[in-house]
């Protein structure tokens, strides 16, 4: 009767440890993980690839241009939930040039695992990227990559060097889009339709493939944000223009073609 006296605190003891341990390694198995998601971008003008070979392009309006440079940053990508709860990863600022083949795709690492259906960014660089010595920027928002006014000590969003070829008079089309400052911030995000939900686990990364319209930035959403090449001025610097051009390409310009979960 003793020894069992004696026994029963033992046990209560070592049942208490192994609850404790149990629901340790229950909550370290329900602790969710991270996973990536890879993004691949196509630059197209309507229906067809964008090249840089002469091939000339029309626009809704029937007027025809050939292009020579298209480049453009994606940000501040977020990702949502279907309880509309997101995850913002930080730091992602990606320069997408149509001419180099290896800018075009990118991978956003440690996204938490989840069942995602939505995903935005903006088109360009926020405020909070600047550096107050523009030397010290590296990487994709390094100056030398020619997408960087320093006379405003801030990044071009979106650049597209084009010619307009309507009517046998060739004339050109210089579109720098940028500026994050009132009246004329250019800032703007786009929110392409996922078409399904994007799967992100540990050690998975599924794919989104993105689809760029360069057509998207002159023919906008309705027709009064319709924009003729006829009478394109030059876009150095913020204004309404910029403004109507970068709300034309929030709307319109990307699309998701496939998304593909592992």
């Amino acid at each position: 009767m003793k020894n069992r006296r004696l026994l029963l605190p033992v046990f209560l003891v070592l049942a208490t440890a192994a609850s404790w341990l149990l629901g340790c390694k229950k909550d370290a198995a329900s602790e969710p993980g991270t996973g990536s998601v890879s993004f691949a971008v196509a630059n197209v003008v309507g229906t067809k690839a964008l090249a840089f070979d002469g091939t000339a392009y029309a626009t809704a309006s029937g007027e025809t241009f050939t292009v020579q440079k298209f480049k453009y940053y994606l940000s501040n990508l977020k990702f949502t939930k279907a309880d509309g709860s997101t995850y913002a990863a930080p730091s992602e600022y990606h320069l997408i040039d149509a001419a180099n083949p290896s800018s075009t795709s990118f991978t956003v690492s440690n996204v938490p695992a989840g069942d995602y259906t939505g995903v935005s960014f903006v088109v360009g660089v926020d405020s909070t990227a600047t550096k107050a010595d523009p030397l010290a920027l590296t990487g994709d928002l390094n100056p030398a990559n020619a997408m960087y006014w320093p006379w405003s000590s801030g990044h071009i969003f979106l650049k597209l060097e084009a010619t307009a070829t309507t009517g046998g008079a060739a004339s050109p089309i210089v579109c720098h889009v940028g500026g994050y400052r009132a009246p004329y911030s250019a800032i703007v995000t786009a929110s392409p339709a996922l078409n399904g939900t994007l799967l992100v686990r540990a050690g998975q990364a599924p794919k989104i493939q993105l689809s760029a319209d360069v057509l998207s930035l002159f023919d906008g959403p309705s027709p009064s944000s319709h924009i003729a090449l006829s009478a394109f001025p030059e876009i150095m610097m913020p204004s309404p223009l910029a403004v109507q051009i970068a709300r034309n390409y929030a709307a319109g310009m990307f699309t998701v073609k496939s998304l593909q979960n592992n």
